[in-house]
């Protein structure tokens, strides 16, 4: 279906075959000094849905993501645990701690663990890229958003 959504998520699945440990990823974070992106939706979402078969596999997108962050993909209807800083149970408990129970939820982490920015709900391609781009360039200590479209 999506082959940057199975090619990651098959990278940060270790232990069980559901089970996600996003702390064994902060190294290469750290490292290559890449966001963590966090991608969080649920079964039968139709908004998730759509974001997924179209926002997420826009072939700008997908480069964005693969060259510039680490990407975990969080499927709140499915078993397995998660652990992530001192953090370990189901997936859809890992949303409720984050904060996030609105579906699609994109949180992104910098490589020390501290949530730097989420978006709640669908977004297009063109917004989703905005949102990367602010991400990555961590415009984000600087700025609101709405004050980085502005200077687009």
């Amino acid at each position: 279906m999506i082959k940057i959504l199975f090619i990651l998520t098959s990278i940060f699945a270790l232990g069980g075959a559901n089970d996600i440990n996003i702390d064994t990823t902060f190294g290469e974070a750290k490292k290559s000094h890449k966001h963590m992106l966090i991608f969080l939706h649920k079964p039968h979402c139709g908004y998730c849905e759509r974001m997924i078969e179209f926002t997420l596999t826009d072939e700008k997108i997908e480069k964005k993501i693969k060259n510039n962050f680490i990407f975990v993909d969080i499927d709140t209807g499915n078993s397995g645990e998660v652990i992530f800083d001192g953090f370990k149970g189901s997936k859809k408990e890992f949303a409720e701690d984050l904060g996030y129970n609105f579906y699609p939820s994109s949180v992104f982490v910098d490589s020390d663990k501290e949530e730097v920015y989420a978006v709640a709900g669908y977004k297009d391609e063109n917004d989703y890229l905005t949102i990367l781009r602010f991400v990555e360039s961590s415009s984000y200590e600087n700025m609101s958003i709405d004050d980085f479209k502005k200077s687009e």
